[in-house]
């Protein structure tokens, strides 16, 4: 904890930069050394947040104290909460960003996870070499709004800050599954209402952590995406357009394969997709009832 809380972390790089707004500035080492020069933690102590909070909380530390190289922003921070150094320990928060008022004043240092920064280059905190830290500007106009505490609900506080970080893990996790899930469905090894549901399952998967299948024990969620990739694609999208070009043994078959084309050319549920397919082949449609 102690070797994070003594390092100099690169939060901002001189250069022609884009912030969340949208604008275009660039950025030199004298608004670097500004930035410095404006901050005074004794009249606004910038907290550490995960993303970009509006009202600057839950606060997981603290900037103690900027230093400028010329073209590069460092903050040393404190009082960080154990269990978000464990966090950007397991690689969740590999990317920082920073959040200014309008005078140049440091506003916040967010640690992002699932959203991906404007700015890319930074060194890593040093609790992994392989790690990948990248920035953004967002500059918020809006005054910070701290969340107090009491000094005798500490329990409280942690309580409370342990929530906010089970919950962001939760988001990035939902992030990687369906990002996961999305390049089965385009590879045509998962139809579209199936989606949420592995999504869903998944999560169980990472809940349950190690569990004993057949051949030993194993990581539940890697054991359930491996099943998941090596399903057979049911159909390779975007090489079938009419009914004669489908060769099916049924026509049930001739039907499911159109649909999952449809929902993947307009982005539709498999359900309305295969009530349109009917629909338009009426003749397919009967035989298929026939069949079942």
């Amino acid at each position: 904890m102690n070797f994070f809380e003594n390092q100099w972390i690169e939060i901002f790089r001189a250069g022609e930069q884009t912030d969340s707004a949208g604008n275009t500035k660039n950025w030199t080492a004298s608004d670097l050394q500004k930035i410095v020069s404006n901050y005074n933690s004794k009249k606004h102590e910038a907290p550490l947040v995960i993303g970009h909070p509006k009202d600057n909380a839950p606060a997981f530390g603290w900037v103690e104290q900027l230093r400028t190289d010329g073209n590069i922003l460092f903050a040393r921070f404190k009082q960080l909460v154990p269990e978000f150094i464990d966090a950007v320990k397991q690689g969740l928060y590999k990317k920082r960003s920073i959040s200014l008022y309008p005078d140049f004043t440091l506003r916040h240092v967010g640690f992002l996870g699932a959203v991906p920064p404007a700015i890319k280059g930074l060194a890593d905190i040093k609790f992994n070499e392989k790690e990948s830290i990248t920035i953004e500007i967002n500059s918020q106009t809006k005054e910070a709004n701290f969340m107090t505490y009491p000094g005798t609900d500490k329990d409280r506080e942690i309580s409370s800050l342990k929530a906010q970080l089970k919950k962001e893990q939760q988001k990035n996790r939902q992030a990687e599954f369906k990002e996961f899930i999305n390049k089965l469905h385009s590879e045509g090894r998962i139809v579209s209402d199936l989606q949420n549901i592995a999504i869903d399952l998944m999560e169980a998967m990472h809940e349950a952590g190690e569990i004993n299948f057949s051949d030993g024990k194993a990581n539940a969620l890697e054991k359930f995406k491996n099943y998941l990739q090596k399903q057979p694609k049911m159909v390779e999208f975007g090489e079938i357009a009419k009914t004669e070009n489908v060769n099916c043994s049924s026509a049930s078959e001739q039907l499911n394969i159109l649909a999952m084309e449809k929902t993947k050319k307009h982005n539709i549920s498999f359900s309305e997709a295969l009530s349109i397919i009917q629909a338009e082949n009426p003749d397919l449609a009967q035989k298929a009832a026939m069949e079942i």
